[in-house]
């Protein structure tokens, strides 16, 4: 009986799924690094809000001092506690006198923050993120 050259099913199918296989995996690795290199919109939202909730009408913040680069107190006229605004890898209102903390944004990279205070009650925020995104906003605080 003669012998044919050749491949059996079972290492058709065999080659088939390995090549199916590796597929998969170059398909999830090429998704992954689309997704890492993605500029995403989280940081640049919560930038945002940060901002905006500085100037928030519920809080009315009037700007006490600014303390140097590194720290801005404000109080707020309602309960006339004074806070804070401070931090390293995440800036945090604290209140002054009677404890207690809040995260308002995360993602800094360690001390790369300046407040810098401008005419009026506005002061000009800059920020470097841990991404090393560049992010520079101005907060309108209200009068006294």
């Amino acid at each position: 009986m003669n012998k044919q050259a050749g491949f059996t099913i079972a290492e058709s199918i065999l080659a088939l799924l390995v090549t199916a296989l590796v597929m998969v995996l170059i398909n999830f690795a090429l998704f992954a690094l689309q997704r890492i290199n993605r500029p995403g919109l989280g940081q640049t939202a919560d930038w945002y809000i940060f901002l905006r909730e500085m100037e928030s009408p519920d809080h009315h913040f009037i700007l006490e001092e600014v303390d140097g680069q590194s720290e801005l107190v404000v109080k707020e006229p309602s309960t006339g506690l004074k806070y804070q605004l401070q931090g390293r890898d995440t800036f945090y209102l604290t209140a002054v006198e009677h404890g207690g903390y809040l995260r308002v944004l995360d993602n800094i990279k360690g001390d790369q923050y300046s407040f810098t205070q401008l005419p009026g009650a506005r002061v000009l925020v800059e920020v470097e993120r841990t991404n090393g995104e560049q992010n520079t906003g101005i907060i309108q605080f209200y009068q006294k």
